[in-house]
């Protein structure tokens, strides 16, 4: 039974990309450092403290459309940290206890850059979120606000009359009809 649940694991780890995950995608990304950090064989309470950091960016990220993310102004950003954290989780799992050691200052301000430039992104991230909204709730208004046509009664509606320059019009729009006309003729005669 161990057998088995190893075999998957190695056959896991082989596969750094999430099977639901494109290559290369934010998601594939993230599921890389969740490995990196699942097989860290050294220095693993120093790899443990990225998991929080990484399940920030997780949490904003949940649920957003995948077109908007990409076409967003933060993408480059977040995709070059979600590199750097994965490259330093995997260089940090990878070293010596001495090595360890001799870096734990490096360490440890490495981890708070991080978190200070996770913290920025999510800012930026979330105002983006807000800034979409906006714009989509400005958009219906807009539709919304389109003038309605009203419904014509059969005793409004009077017969469309042509006049000679063939512009077609109701009674009740004739005289404008007209100045259109009329302004056409101007500037036909001005050329």
């Amino acid at each position: 039974m161990k057998n088995t649940g190893a075999s998957n694991f190695a056959m896991a780890a082989n596969n750094s990309e999430s099977y639901f995950a494109r290559p290369g995608s934010i998601f594939a990304m993230v599921d890389n450092i969740h490995w990196a950090i699942a097989s860290a064989k050294h220095n693993k309470a120093y790899v443990l403290r990225f998991v929080p950091v990484v399940k920030q960016i997780t949490k904003v990220l949940n649920g957003a459309d995948v077109k908007f993310i990409r076409q967003a102004e933060f993408y480059s950003d977040l995709k070059e940290t979600l590199f750097k954290i994965e490259s330093h989780v995997k260089e940090s799992s990878t070293r010596g206890k001495w090595m360890n050691k001799l870096m734990a200052k490096k360490n440890q301000k490495s981890f708070q850059e991080f978190e200070e430039h996770v913290d920025h992104l999510i800012t930026r991230i979330v105002f983006s979120f807000a800034q979409r909204v906006q714009l989509l709730n400005l958009a219906r208004q807009s539709k919304r606000a389109l003038p309605q046509i009203p419904e014509e009664d059969e005793e409004s509606v009077s017969e469309v009359s042509t006049d000679g320059n063939g512009a077609y019009a109701s009674s009740d729009t004739s005289g404008e009809v007209e100045s259109l006309a009329s302004q056409e003729g101007e500037i036909a005669g001005e050329r």
